[in-house]
């Protein structure tokens, strides 16, 4: 019976310190607890007021709903990273998230309770047709300008590059795009014009929709991510329907095709390198393994973005065929299978910042 002393010890020690809501003891992970219109945040991590790729105005930081769990944290800042990317002269720009703690915000919102809410503005154009990061939400009409006639208009383009970021984001399930639908139209729209592949449309058609029980969402966009499976164990609650959700569920995990590539592994030689040959049949079979286990959502991004570094579609982001043509030598198709930056990506966390909260 002298194991019950220090384990209520400990318990006591855990509850003093705040890190535990009756009924649960956390190992420093969030948790997501009910529905988003009637829930809770335990352990939410608060997202930087800047970063790469993403700005949050003085009005949002004010109201200090900055909380949300990892998952959805996960998800803004590596979309807004990659937006970053192909979109170099403004930031996206990230309003409400919930409070710390979670629970009902009723001056700002009635949802946004359990740390899988945020909104995000749509990028826009002033006038003179020059992007612009907004200090303010500005209202638009069905033809995606704004009502009070400044001639600020919605960038359909980006936007939809935008949507195409979240609804193929390896870091969480997005389950809504919350907006207008008039603007919804126009973005999709865009996407089939440019020939975006059916299969993403489809997606975007299921995930970008007006809500029948809330403001029309014609200022900004407000995204939600699915309960994660651990979050769901304590009582986490999806509301609506949950297609999108069985889709990303059904999918293999991109870890799958990490361990298969790292099984095959290449043969070292005692001076730490790997001889062509090993490493032409380690990619040989990492490749083959990849193809086995890729998922939707990893072909619709290879698809829609042209990239061969994300999800479970290549092994270790290595690029077997470019690298055999353009006759590398051995250390540079090793450097380029084992991609520290790659591997980050593939177990949803950057490797230069592992801590546990990414890990349940």
């Amino acid at each position: 019976m002298r194991w019950l002393v220090p384990v209520a010890f400990v318990a006591l020690l855990a509850l003093a310190g705040g890190c535990a809501e009756l009924g649960v003891v956390s190992d420093g992970s969030s948790i997501s607890v009910g529905k988003p219109s009637g829930g809770y945040l335990v352990e939410g991590v608060r997202l930087p007021d800047r970063g790469v790729g993403f700005v949050t105005r003085d009005v949002w930081r004010a109201r200090d709903n900055r909380y949300g769990t990892d998952e959805l944290i996960d998800l803004i800042t590596a979309v807004a990273h990659r937006m970053h990317a192909q979109v170099r002269d403004v930031k996206l720009v990230v309003a409400d998230l919930s409070g710390k703690g979670g629970g009902e915000r009723i001056a700002f919102h009635r949802s946004h309770q359990s740390g899988r809410d945020v909104d995000l503005l749509y990028y826009m154009r002033d006038a003179s047709g020059q992007a612009f990061e907004p200090d303010a939400m500005h209202v638009f009409n069905r033809f995606a300008r704004a009502a009070d006639g400044s001639g600020i208009a919605i960038d359909v383009p980006r936007t939809w590059t935008l949507v195409k970021e979240l609804i193929t984001a390896p870091e969480a399930a997005v389950q809504w795009i919350f907006m207008y639908e008039p603007i919804a139209r126009r973005v999709i729209e865009h996407a089939e014009k440019i020939g975006e592949p059916p299969a993403l449309i489809a997606r975007a058609r299921k995930a970008c929709r007006q809500p029948g029980d809330s403001a029309r969402h014609d200022d900004h966009m407000h995204v939600r991510v699915y309960c994660s499976a651990a979050d769901r164990a304590y009582g986490c609650v999806d509301i609506g329907p949950t297609e999108l959700l069985a889709e990303r569920e059904a999918e293999p995990s991109p870890m799958t095709a990490l361990v298969s590539a790292m099984m095959s592994g290449a043969q070292v030689r005692s001076d730490g390198s790997a001889t062509a040959t090993a490493i032409a049949d380690a990619t040989d079979a990492a490749e083959a393994a990849a193809a086995a286990t890729a998922s939707p959502t990893a072909a619709l991004r290879d698809l829609a973005l042209g990239s061969n570094t994300v999800g479970a579609t290549t092994a270790l982001g290595a690029d077997a065929a470019a690298t055999a043509d353009a006759g590398t030598s051995a250390a540079s198709a090793g450097s380029a299978m084992l991609a520290p930056q790659q591997l980050g990506r593939m177990l949803r966390t950057r490797t230069d910042r592992i801590y546990l909260r990414s890990w349940r």
